[in-house]
């Protein structure tokens, strides 16, 4: 009878999972093909709507995460404060849930998308039309565009979100070693560098994960913000992209393994 109703359990909980994956189709597309572009051509400034459009999508993410908590699928906690001045964040990505996580902390955050974005048909207007910055696409000069974009969105105020792994982490408890182009913007931006540990227990949407590893049980996401670094604070040797890059590396590294 146990194996029957565990059975049961997680196919209710797959089903879940498939209606939570219809409701981010279904709002993403109404953002990206209807709210948001009808925001921006709104008005006159276009920095102005962008970040009124920016706060609808961060109002429907509220909603979702919400929906999600509700059916028990994942519950998510934090620690630390979000840092309140345009600065870069990075973190650990585990899941595919992690960006849409920030955007509930930073309802004007800016992201990085990866290219092959572009071709997904739910997240390809979006990612454009709230002004998103395209990630490394193997062209010669992605690093130097991505710092310039970097440092236009912070002129603007807005805090730019990156994962700099440039994929997902192999598992919950590691990292794979840190990109140096994000650390590169915040020194030429002169703004700080806020690590945030992200941790999943168990893994939900990690890299190569089935449906069935997932839907065994609630989830649970912790975002862990730390205090933020800046360039000065590091020892003179260390004062560049990589010693950014260690520093930022090495706190969120620590803290996965407190969890762990």
């Amino acid at each position: 009878m146990n194996k029957i109703q565990q059975a049961l359990g997680i196919f209710i909980r797959m089903v879940l999972t498939a209606y939570g994956f219809l409701q981010f189709a279904v709002q993403v597309l109404w953002l990206g093909k209807w709210q948001m572009p009808r925001l921006i051509r709104g008005g006159t400034d276009p920095v102005v709507q962008r970040r009124k459009a920016l706060l609808t999508a961060h109002h429907h993410v509220s909603f979702y995460l919400r929906t999600l908590a509700f059916l028990r699928l994942v519950a998510f906690r934090t620690r630390g404060v979000p840092t309140a001045e345009p600065s870069i964040v990075v973190a650990n990505h585990p899941s595919l849930l992690d960006f849409i996580v920030f955007l509930r902390d930073f309802p004007y955050a800016i992201c990085l998308y990866k290219s092959q974005s572009l071709n997904n048909p739910v997240l390809s207007s979006f990612v454009q039309v709230a002004g998103y910055i395209r990630g490394m696409g193997g062209q010669t000069g992605d690093s130097k565009r991505i710092i310039s974009a970097c440092s236009e969105r912070l002129r603007e105020g807005h805090p730019i979100v990156i994962f700099p792994e440039g994929t997902r982490s192999p598992d919950a408890h590691s990292m794979r070693k840190f990109r140096f182009t994000a650390f590169h913007a915040a020194i030429k931006s002169q703004v700080p560098v806020q690590p945030v540990a992200i941790y999943c227990e168990p893994l939900f949407l990690g890299k190569g994960q089935r449906w069935l590893d997932f839907c065994k049980t609630r989830n649970r996401i912790t975002l862990h913000y730390l205090p933020p670094i800046q360039l000065e604070d590091l020892p003179e040797a260390h004062q560049s992209a990589a010693g950014l890059a260690a520093a930022a590396h090495d706190a969120i590294q620590a803290v996965l393994e407190g969890y762990h």
